[in-house]
């Protein structure tokens, strides 16, 4: 096996090498790590495998232009491809290049190897012997220097005070999640964790460009967090005149971050805002429950009676790119309360009125995991066939403005290009081993976005659903 030749080292991740017609596989001396990006891009130079062809004329790294290997040449790197065509390998299935720059996440990563796309072994005829000519690729490795997150503090925590205390019962169902939730490896296991977690992502994006007809792409991939709840010290009345809604009150601070692809480790979302747990009381009387009488007390309008409400939970959400959400739902403790593993549904991504091959197709960098892209909530269900739980909560909430159950606006440059109109969320908390405490916290949510698309209006669901474990002693 030859090795190419290095013309010149513009950085430590760029390299120009020449590729020979006459030889086959040639490492490049370019190792490239799992997860990270190369691209390959044809220079200059031209060459034949077959100088009886094409009229005796050179080519670049394009191939032959009339000549096709048939599909059951197997001597050839790829069958189906032009004869004389760059290709290229990392130890494994060999992938055609060309003469344009050809972009390639490398999953498992390898040596790069590098040749023309011509009948290796001469089982059909002169193989490599004939060949002429030579061509220069240039090779850029796009090394990730991104560090991991470090997630051994809560995001967010309120201040410290002995009373009142934090009305942990009255917060219901929400007390269970007070604390920090990160992606822990499962017992005995190394799946859960930052580096395999049982979550996924599938994000589509509108793009407008010539290598994306369908005018959208997709950027799934899966991802790590850190998730902090912290309680209030008290409560956040509204009063009606004869009746009130209490509001018992965590906010939330999250950050996320890619698990793979050639930004690993990258913050790819933030995000802020509440869960309300609300109780219907009857409304105090003055300011503090003791009409005009000084200090504190119990007393209450006359006549006044406790309101009666459609949903009491709630869900506000703050998103940096320009996004509010209010959500509504409702629990209840022989509702939403369940022995065993939750039966959790599959949710489908794809949208209507628009080509949605790119949703099976499986690509390194934007749809690593087709299995998953099909269902995301299969990731929440891989976890449980690993670990199941004994006893879960399920908490549901949905916003959007079409009924009464609460609202989404979005800035105005997100309204044109791709505007929120519905916002779907369930938590299930999950405990084991019969234990009264709920240490896993699992999530699907599903975004709505409107995006115009080649003319038309598609409505595109952005899912993302997790796994994570509570931080002992949060």
């Amino acid at each position: 096996m030859s090795t190419l030749a290095l013309l010149s080292s513009n950085d430590s991740s760029t390299r120009v090498a020449t590729v020979q017609a006459n030889q086959a596989w040639q490492p490049t001396q370019v190792t490239v790590p799992p997860g990270i990006e190369v691209t390959i891009a044809f220079q200059s130079g031209k060459w034949t495998a077959d100088p009886n062809r094409n009229h005796g004329q050179l080519y670049d790294a394009n191939g032959d232009p009339g000549t096709t290997v048939p599909a059951d040449y197997t001597s050839y790197p790829v069958p189906g491809a032009p004869i004389g065509a760059l290709v290229a390998r990392f130890d494994g299935t060999p992938f055609l290049v060309g003469d344009g720059t050809y972009r390639i996440l490398s999953e498992k990563g390898g040596m790069l190897e590098l040749c023309i796309n011509d009948d290796l072994t001469g089982q059909y005829g002169a193989g490599l012997t004939d060949n002429e000519g030579s061509i220069d690729v240039e090779i850029a490795v796009y090394a990730n220097t991104n560090t991991k997150a470090d997630l051994s503090q809560p995001l967010v925590s309120d201040p410290a005070q002995m009373s009142p205390e934090v009305p942990t019962a009255a917060l219901g169902p929400l007390q269970h999640l007070i604390g920090t939730w990160t992606n822990q490896n499962q017992p005995d296991s190394d799946s859960g964790g930052p580096d395999s977690p049982y979550s996924y992502n599938v994000m589509p994006l509108p793009q407008m460009d010539p290598s994306s007809p369908s005018g959208y792409i997709l950027k799934n991939f899966r991802y790590y967090e850190e998730l902090t709840f912290t309680a209030i010290h008290g409560n956040a009345p509204n009063r009606g005149g004869k009746g009130q809604q209490v509001a018992y009150t965590l906010f939330y601070e999250q950050r996320v971050y890619f698990a793979e692809g050639p930004n690993k480790d990258a913050l790819v979302h933030a995000e802020n805002g509440s869960l309300l747990y609300l109780v219907d009381t009857e409304q105090p009387l003055g300011p503090y429950g003791n009409g005009d009488n000084p200090g504190l007390g119990d007393m209450a309008v006359q006549g006044s009676t406790p309101p009666t409400q459609k949903y009491n939970l709630v869900k506000q959400v703050s998103v940096p790119h320009g996004n509010s959400i209010l959500a509504l739902g409702n629990y209840s403790d022989t509702g939403n309360n369940g022995n065993g593993v939750p039966d959790i549904p599959a949710v489908s991504p794809l949208p209507t009125g628009v080509d949605t091959e790119q949703y099976e197709t499986q690509d390194p960098v934007s749809n690593p995991h087709p299995a998953l892209t099909k269902d995301p909530n299969l990731a929440l269900k891989n976890a449980l066939g690993t670990r199941p739980c004994t006893k879960y909560i399920a908490l549901s909430m949905c916003g959007d403005n079409s009924s009464d159950r609460g609202a989404v606006t979005n800035i105005g440059f997100e309204q044109e290009h791709a505007n929120v109109t519905q916002y779907d969320c369930t938590y299930w908390l999950e405990a084991f081993d019969n234990s009264p405490n709920f240490t896993q916290l699992q999530y699907s949510q599903s975004i709505t976005m409107a995006m115009p698309i080649n003319g038309k209006t598609i409505s595109f669901p952005h899912i993302t659903t997790n796994t994570l474990t509570k931080v002992s002693g949060s």
